[in-house]
């Protein structure tokens, strides 16, 4: 009784111990192994006040060393049955000296060979679960690897991936999405938009009445790109359960094909003006040359004024499409669209002193990433159209350069405006093709020349009307940290 109740009593206390002692003790061994240790001298002494191991505690014993055996690794491990086996057979031996007809020694042999057997048995067990225990640890922590190496690709893919349930809702969303379906969010990347747009899920419910359905490519909204796509059924062919989106902006795939389409022309056209440059070139000698003759009265003379300012014109055109067929690749570099603005502004108001050109780009640090001469070109372009035509409807030669970026698309942007007339409705649709001009001495070619440059730099040039008078031309950059080569 005296025995058992001072085991019942250490037990307590080192049950509260436990609370109290640090973690980073029982990282080894050694306290593992004076618990088993002390559970089997209390046992044993328990066994030899019982009468031997005739009593039946002696199995306790076995119960001490097969724990002992999982918590306990290593070569420790084959001291517990050792030491329970010497702890048996000598409270046997004491307790034949007190008590000579109570011992049992081949009982105790035999428990000491059970002890050994299970010590050994639950040491190869748990060695196993521990091996496991590590592989599946291990297997684990490459999975969740894996798992964010998938997540930083999908959102970082050019293609737009989502992934909505059987009920249409949204469940994951990469960045490229979020930008064609014009849905950023500047609460949180991670935060989810409610629910797909509108004409999406029509297309959507379209594609799960019938999946060989093909969607032709189609807008969002008026400011969004047009977009291609697809569907795919997560689990088999279930159309109703949860299914896969992708999205494709069709901009850059005309772009490509337009590029080597363009390739082809542009080395005709560029082969063709060089033919025509040099004919030319005689005639506006020749107009030249019969000007200074002093025989020409004056209708004469105009008629070799018109001859040379037709010749200068076509010459203009010809240096036009000899630049769009040499043109280099663009070689992007970041820039702080404020600071080069400004920048443009000083140079710009050296060779027109008279044009008034406006700033304002919020916030302040907000950058592009653009060939800088390139850039440079089309700002010029669009500036030299809009002070013209303000001046054309008598009005101040101003120009507004209004930049930021897009709280949807979460892309910077670039807004010229000027005081013009506006351009009207009917010729919206020709409004970027080449040689087409409203003016009676354009080309025809800047505004196109303007646009190519910006899809050569992933970038995008659009016309938005404005309240009353004036043109918007908007400029919508590629998200700076996401541009590819």
């Amino acid at each position: 009784l005296v025995v058992a109740s001072l085991y019942t009593l250490i037990n307590l206390l080192g049950a509260a111990a436990v609370q109290i002692i640090p973690q980073r003790i029982f990282k080894s061994d050694f306290p593992a192994l004076a618990l088993v240790v002390y559970d089997i001298l209390f046992l044993s002494t328990l066994t030899f006040f019982s009468g031997g191991v005739s009593s039946g505690l002696g199995v306790l014993v076995l119960v001490a060393v097969a724990i002992g055996s999982i918590l306990v690794s290593g070569r420790l491990t084959n001291a517990l049955p050792a030491f329970a086996t010497i702890a048996v057979l000598y409270e046997e031996f004491y307790l034949s000296l007190s008590a000579p007809q109570l011992h049992d020694y081949f009982q105790a042999g035999i428990l000491g060979v059970l002890y050994f057997a299970a010590a050994l048995s639950i040491r190869n067990i748990s060695q196993r679960i521990r091996l496991n225990d590590i592989h599946a640890l291990t297997q684990a922590a490459e999975l969740a690897d894996l798992e964010r190496v998938n997540r930083l690709i999908i959102q970082r893919m050019r293609t737009g991936i989502v992934l909505v349930d059987q009920g249409n809702q949204i469940r994951m969303a990469n960045q490229s999405a979020r930008a064609l379906l014009g849905q950023i969010l500047e609460s949180s990347p991670a935060e989810l938009p409610e629910e797909l747009p509108e004409e999406l899920e029509r297309h959507l419910m379209a594609w799960r009445k019938d999946t060989y359905l093909r969607i032709a490519p189609f807008h969002i909204r008026e400011d969004t790109p047009e977009i291609r796509v697809a569907f795919s059924a997560v689990r088999g062919e279930d159309p109703l359960g949860e299914v896969t989106i992708f999205i494709e902006d069709t901009g850059e795939i005309q772009q490509q094909a337009q590029q080597l389409k363009l390739a082809d022309l542009g080395r005709l056209s560029a082969s063709i003006a060089h033919e025509i440059r040099n004919p030319l070139g005689a005639i506006s000698h020749a107009a030249q040359l019969l000007s200074e003759s002093q025989n020409l009265d004056h209708g004469d003379s105009r008629l070799t004024d018109i001859i040379h300012n037709h010749c200068k014109r076509m010459n203009n055109v010809i240096e036009n499409v000899l630049e769009m067929s040499r043109r280099n690749p663009p070689v992007p570099v970041k820039l702080c669209l404020n600071d080069f603005l400004e920048e443009f502004k000083t140079d710009f108001l050296e060779t027109s002193k008279d044009a008034v050109i406006e700033i304002d780009v919020m916030p302040r640090d907000t950058e592009v990433r653009v060939d800088r001469s390139q850039l440079t070109q089309t700002i010029t372009n669009l500036v030299e159209n809009g002070i013209r035509y303000s001046l054309e409807a008598d009005r101040e030669p101003f120009v507004r350069l209004e930049g930021g970026l897009d709280a949807r698309t979460d892309r910077p942007y670039l807004n010229v405006i000027d005081h013009g007339p506006g351009v009207h409705p009917d010729q919206l649709a020709n409004l970027f093709e080449p040689f087409f001009t409203t003016g009676s001495s354009g080309t025809g070619l800047g505004l196109y020349i303007s646009r190519e440059l910006c899809e050569a730099n992933q970038a995008r040039l659009n016309y938005h009307p404005q309240q009353g008078d004036g043109s918007c031309f908007r400029i919508t950059f590629a998200h700076p940290d996401r541009i590819t080569a």
